[in-house]
This record gives C-alpha cells, structure tokens and sequence, in this order.
C-alpha cells in the first residue's frame, strides 16, 4: 500500500501545490489536498499547516508537504507541534539530509524561490529517503522531543484552578453550587462498583483506586466506604484542603496529594484509576490520558464520565445548567472541550486499552434523580482495561 501524503498551500502557493500534486499521483502516491483552491485569492498560511498536521499527528497520512511563498511560513507553524519535524528544503542534497537525519515528516517549499522542476525531485528524494536511525540521531531528535514536552505537557490552566479555588468552600453544601455531583454521584458510584465487581471478580477491600480530580472528595469518599483503599489528587490546593477535612470528619483513611497527573511523584501503580468530570476541564488531553493510564496495574480499569459535544448537550449542560438552572456557576464549561464518545474511544485505544462499557446518563426531572440510559447525547460514563 502507497504511503499517503497530505498537501496544502496558502495562496502564493497554489500553481506549485497543484503541480506537486499531481506529479505524486503519477508516482502512485495516495494524496489529501487540504487547500487553498484555485478560488481563494488570499488567505493565512497557519489554517492550512494545521490542516496537514492533523493529518500526520491522527496518522491519516504519512508524511505532509506544505507550499508557501518562502516556505518560512509554513514551517515555522508546523514546528510548533510537537512530535512534528518539518524542514524547509532549497536542494535535493538537503531534502534528502532531511530525512535521513532529521526524520523530517512534512516538507516545506518556498514557491517563489523553488523552480517546479527541482521542486518535484526534492519531494522525490525526500519521500524516497529513510531515516539513518544511527544512534547520533536518534539522540537528537530525543533531545528535541524532550524540549517540546517541557512547553507542552502542563494539563491544567490556571484560570480552572481558580475557577474551583473561589467555590472550594461549597463542596460538601449538598445545595450549593456542586448540588448537581451530589445528585449524580449515586448512579454513578453503583456504576463503577458494578463494572468493577463484573470485570475484577475480587473482594473491593483488596484493590486500590486513584481518584484524578478529586474535588473536594464527594467521589473519594463513596469508593472508600465500600472498602476500596482510595487515593485522591487534585490541582487545585483550596479542593485538597477541604477533602482532607471532611475525611477527618467523617472518619475515612484517604490519602489526599495536591499535585497534577503529570506531577505525581510515587510509583505506585493502581487497579482503578476515575476521571469523573474532569477531562473536559484539562490542557494536553492526550497527554492527560496516557499519563492516567500509566498509573493503571496490568488488567486495571479506567473510568471516564464527561458530557459529548452534542447541540442538545449545549443547551442542556451549559444554558439550562447555568444559565436557567442556575445548578453551576456560569462559565464552568466550554462547549469546545466536550468530547465525543470516539475521542475518547480513540484516545483509550492509543494507549492499549480496551472499551467495555459505554452507557449515557440522565436527569429526570419528575423523580428529581439521575438514571442510566442508552443515550450518550449529553453526560455518558465509560469503562475500559489495560490489554496485556
């Protein structure tokens, strides 16, 4: 099967893209043009790399090739992704240096400075050369790799934290502003203990669980009554702060870490690990999930609970919720960070997990309680474990 190569141009771009285009088709190349047409006599490079880039980083294509005026441009905004080398190549010789060292995966060309001619034999050689893999190079694009994690591996933002931070003091107010986790956390938790029973077939007081965005404990504390041995963390201080009250207060053993996923300094490793209602609020999400499921044993178990990004979960989750409602403060989601049931599927895939459970969750308002149901339209809860 030919490797798939995706292309894009901005305007000044477009007559060398087209030719480029159609030269890697009689090379039988499989190619995804993401623009700009013939049409549009003006537009921003930095729409289009991104298209090309998305392309490589879901693997919908192998490599990418990117057309602007210089070519400065494109590569410029290419190398702002992490994992993505894009190199802007004037000759063959260094197209093919490119690759062979660099393991560049999208090509850059400047079409007011690259001739159409020796434009076609830089993307020939480039596409035809393999990375070396010599240990010198692997070395340096590690090196490369770790600076990018360094700027991008933070999955919280500061305005979430002080966002909670301002309503910490609410958490255990079955009335306040967390009423509606205090009226889910039921179905949820017979949820997750009858997955857990189902897929572990052991006595809950020998396994134990981690609780990703714990909040103020309302989750933590529901687990740990039933046996489980429970451990909870949270980036926001003033939520850890009133969880290990309350547990004082009421008697339970959970141990409470203020710290992030990425930040979390023990070993230990767990056979459940929840993230309720908290994916929807992080940065980095796939670096959030393959963090989380490290944390798992072998054959341990996630569970996730988030809202889809649906129109009826926009007028429900965040007007009715918020606005109408008034069961949350205004602003405690964005529509744009809810997540479809197969980006979640997707992202549990990745990281060689398994999908067992997917069911919706919903609020009736005659009875005043949530239930389960077959739709995952709005809020839905899922269950996977790790493949061995």
């Amino acid at each position: 099967m030919s490797d798939v190569i995706s292309v894009a141009s901005d305007h000044a771009g477009y007559e060398l893209k087209s030719e480029i285009k159609a030269y890697l088709e009689t090379l039988d190349y499989t190619v995804i043009d993401r623009g700009c047409t013939a049409e549009q006599k003006s537009v921003d490079y930095p729409d289009y790399a991104a298209e090309v880039v998305e392309d490589i980083t879901n693997k919908k294509a192998n490599y990418g090739i990117l057309i602007c005026g210089t070519g400065l441009g494109m590569s410029t905004v290419a190398n702002r992704f992490e994992g993505i080398y894009a190199a802007l190549c004037n000759s063959v010789e260094i197209a093919k240096l490119a690759r062979e060292h660099g393991n560049a995966n999208i090509l850059c060309l400047g079409a007011g400075f690259t001739a159409s001619g020796l434009a076609k034999d830089i993307v020939k050689q480039f596409l035809e050369t393999e990375f070396s893999k010599e240990s010198r190079h692997k070395e340096r694009l590690d090196k490369l790799s770790n600076i990018s994690k360094k700027k991008t591996t933070k999955t919280y933002n500061e305005d979430e934290i002080s966002k909670f931070a301002k309503i910490a003091g609410e958490w255990w107010n079955e009335n306040g502003k967390f009423k509606p986790l205090h009226m889910m956390n039921p179905v949820r938790v017979s949820y997750i203990v009858e997955k857990i029973k189902e897929l572990k077939k052991c006595d809950l007081k020998e396994l134990s669980l981690l609780d990703v965005g714990c909040g103020g404990g309302i989750l933590s504390e529901s687990m740990a009554r039933i046996g489980i041995s429970v451990a909870g963390i949270d980036v926001c201080e003033e939520n850890i702060k009133v969880a290990q009250l309350h547990a004082k207060k009421v008697g339970l053993n959970i141990e409470y870490t203020h710290t992030s996923i990425e930040e979390l300094s023990n070993d230990k490793k767990y056979d459940v690990v929840l993230l309720m209602e908290v994916v929807e609020h992080v940065d980095n999400l796939e670096f959030f999930m393959k963090k989380a499921i490290e944390l798992l044993k072998p054959e341990g178990l996630i569970f996730i609970s988030t809202i889809n990004r649906t129109i009826k979960s926009f007028c429900l989750a965040i007007v009715g919720a918020e606005y109408i409602l008034n069961w949350l403060p205004k602003g405690t989601h964005n529509w744009n960070k809810f997540l479809k049931p197969s980006e979640i599927a997707n992202h549990l895939r990745e990281n060689n997990v398994t999908l067992q459970d997917m069911t919706g969750m919903e609020y009736n308002v005659i009875k005043r309680e949530w239930n389960l149901t077959k739709g995952v339209d709005v809020n839905y809860i899922l269950c996977g474990n790790v493949v061995i």
